[in-house]
């Protein structure tokens, strides 16, 4: 709770210094901006079992409006300890996220504050390898990770605090995702069972929202 009582009081004094400048923000046709994503971001942030990480570049194509494509990458690794004294073998899990997203934004003035507003698609992989301790049940399993599409609906707002540099408050609602899982291969005894993937279509449901640095050029 203390830390992030100090990053909200971090942030707020620098919208506060921020807050006492005159700024001009750098938008104008073909303006391009490198975006860094901290934070939620559906699977985009730092988590606590391994790093997950968003960028992302715009390009302006008026005052008003950008297109952003961006790229994430997620990895999580971890083991565990076999519960016996002697003689146990450890488990481990190691799990792997990649994805691609495309974005059309609409930006509703040109202020310091610009609210926005858009609608993107967005394309996600995963893998599992999943070793259990003390071979519990089976040796190993793989697969079953779902291969994703998704369209999305976006609303926003930037705040600049200097000309070439910005924050970004943003929501996403998941209008339709669409997943195919992959097969799940699991081992026992040096025996490897596939169970066929299956197929999900969800339309409508909650995003995720996130912070973004951006820094224009």
């Amino acid at each position: 709770m203390k830390k992030v009582l100090l990053v909200v009081l971090a942030i707020a004094m620098v919208f506060g210094l921020a807050a006492a400048q005159d700024v001009n923000p750098a938008i104008h046709q073909g303006a391009k901006s490198f975006n860094f994503t901290f934070g939620g971001l559906g699977a985009f942030g730092i988590g606590a079992n391994g790093p997950l990480a968003g960028i992302s570049g715009s390009y302006f194509l008026s005052n008003e409006a950008a297109v952003r494509a961006g790229l994430q990458l997620g990895i999580k690794n971890t083991s565990t300890p076999s519960n016996l004294t002697s003689g146990g073998t450890d488990g481990s899990t190691s799990a792997m996220q990649a994805g691609i997203a495309a974005d059309y934004l609409m930006y509703m003035n040109g202020g310091r504050v610009r609210p926005y507003w858009g609608a993107g698609i967005n394309f996600t992989t995963q893998s599992n390898d999943v070793k259990p301790t003390d071979k519990a049940g089976f040796d190993e399993q793989k697969g079953g990770a779902p291969t994703t599409f998704g369209l999305v609906g976006i609303a926003g707002a930037e705040f600049f605090i200097y000309s070439e540099i910005s924050l970004s408050a943003e929501y996403q609602l998941n209008i339709i995702s669409m997943s195919s899982f992959s097969d799940l291969q699991t081992t026992v005894g040096g025996t490897t069972f596939t169970s066929k993937g299956g197929s999900a279509t969800n339309i409508l449901g909650f995003g995720g929202g996130w912070l973004t640095l951006h820094i224009y050029m």
